[in-house]
């Protein structure tokens, strides 16, 4: 188990507060030492470059006196809410809490400011949300883009009509942060492979969403090191594979039936964590005109974007599009597919979590949940009460397009179970959701406030 630490925090810029200098103290007595740390808290408008590493005084080294396994400070995770301009506080109260934990590197913040469209906020009016809504909602758009297929027809059907999205505080807000949820993603992915600066994991979340990094790092990271240094198993035999293996997890996966399979999507609240080998997936150049020699996953995309149609695994679901190949060139990457798509298409009409649910199942980013694997701790479920049968189904429709992995057996279908319960909007006598509790691994609808207290009563602090 990582050792725990406690942090000690000093704005430099207490008005910018673009960096935090953390004082960690171990109370692991072989290594007593003292390293300060540079954290970033970053603006993502305002951001050329990231931190290349989490500093640390004993990477790797074992305790002064031969004692004990090795500690992996080596693991890095950074983290990109998508927040708002007008509500900088609630990030910043996320950094000095979850987000001070020693793997922490990049803590990076998008807002208004990262709007593909300028001022979408400020100049989208009800009327626009009406007429956006309206266009989302009609399959002539998606034939429009040669992608009407039952994945956009099911997505017309779910997109937000115009009396429920009245109901938010924000409509136009709402509506122009779907589309700044992805290109911020591509933005910061694009950095990564800029330098050639992936971290570990990239965590993807909502700046009301709490997170118990130490239960998060130590089911992604730790537990599958522990199992394939101590007992030589491989990540194609883990349920959670170590950071290189091209995986999605949700925080709280949604599942629902979708045109004779079924449709999962990451409840974005609770977090989406994509693997280094994910974000470098996302990043491979896809050559189509023979060029150079190109793998499975390469050709695949290919057919798909090309159209070739000529087996069944070029048949739906396999060749379903959101219109995106429109954009793509021989030699670009999904990132620069999605980059260009994002910013050029007339009406992004999707909401964010159902992109992540897109390229995890349907562009492969995203390894199949391997149902017969180990298990690195507690938590998959299928030993409980209320397991993920789907995640054990051999149907195999449902198994070619069953991605998207679920973080700690946290599933919001016909029941609802793990993460998923935690949400500090329940009602009092709520028998479906709670109010999250200290040792609870993530939660959503944290207020500032709470999301102190939940950190301080956890210990971790």
């Amino acid at each position: 188990m990582h050792q725990a630490t406690r942090l000690f925090f000093s704005d430099e810029d207490s008005n910018a507060v673009q960096t935090v200098t953390i004082t960690e103290m171990s109370t692991d007595p072989d290594i007593n030492r003292k390293t300060v740390m540079k954290k970033s808290f970053l603006l993502l408008n305002e951001t050329k470059s990231l931190l290349t590493a989490v500093p640390s005084s004993t990477n790797d080294m074992p305790s002064s006196a031969g004692r004990g396994p090795p500690r992996h400070d080596h693991f890095s995770i950074d983290v990109l809410v998508v927040g708002s301009q007008f509500k900088l506080s609630a990030a910043r109260k996320q950094f000095q809490t979850w987000g001070s934990h020693s793997f922490v590197r990049n803590f990076i913040v998008s807002t208004e400011y990262d709007d593909p469209i300028p001022d979408c906020n400020s100049n989208t009016t009800i009327d626009d949300v009406a007429r956006i809504s309206q266009t989302c909602k009609d399959g002539r758009f998606w034939r429009s883009k040669n992608a009407f297929n039952p994945l956009t027809k099911h997505w017309l059907r779910a997109f937000g009509r115009i009396q429920w999205l009245k109901k938010k505080k924000n409509p136009a807000g709402w509506v122009c942060a779907q589309r700044r949820f992805i290109s911020s993603l591509t933005r910061v992915i694009d950095l990564y492979h800029a330098d050639d600066i992936y971290p570990d994991y990239l965590i993807v979340a909502d700046d009301d969403t709490y997170m118990n990094l130490e239960n998060v790092t130590d089911y992604l990271l730790l537990g599958p090191q522990r199992l394939k240094e101590e007992r030589g198993i491989e990540d194609d035999e883990m349920y959670v594979p170590t950071p290189i293996s091209p995986t999605i997890f949700a925080g709280c996966r949604v599942r629902s039936g979708l045109g004779g399979m079924i449709w999962t999507i990451p409840y974005g609240g609770f977090g989406t964590f994509l693997s280094q080998g994910a974000m470098k997936r996302l990043t491979q150049s896809i050559h189509c005109d023979g060029s150079v020699p190109s793998t499975e996953y390469e050709q695949a995309i290919c057919d798909k974007y090309l159209h070739n149609y000529t087996s069944r695994l070029n048949s739906y679901p396999f060749s379903a599009t959101i219109g995106e190949e429109a954009y793509f060139q021989s030699g670009d990457s999904l990132n620069q597919v999605f980059m260009k798509y994002t910013n050029e298409i007339d009406y992004f009409c999707l909401h964010s979590d159902w992109f992540f649910g897109y390229i995890a199942n349907f562009l492969n980013v995203s390894r199949h949940v391997n149902h017969k694997g180990e298990l690195p701790i507690m938590g998959h479920g299928r030993a409980e009460v209320g397991r993920s049968m789907f995640d054990e189904d051999e149907n195999t429709t449902h198994y070619e397009v069953n991605r998207l992995h679920t973080l700690m057996s946290s599933e919001f279908s016909r029941y609802i179970q793990g993460n998923c319960i935690y949400s500090n909007d329940a009602k009092e006598n709520d028998r479906t959701f709670r109010r999250c509790v200290p040792n609870a691994t993530i939660c959503h609808y944290v207020a500032e406030e709470d999301m102190e207290k939940l950190y301080i009563d956890s210990g971790l602090s």
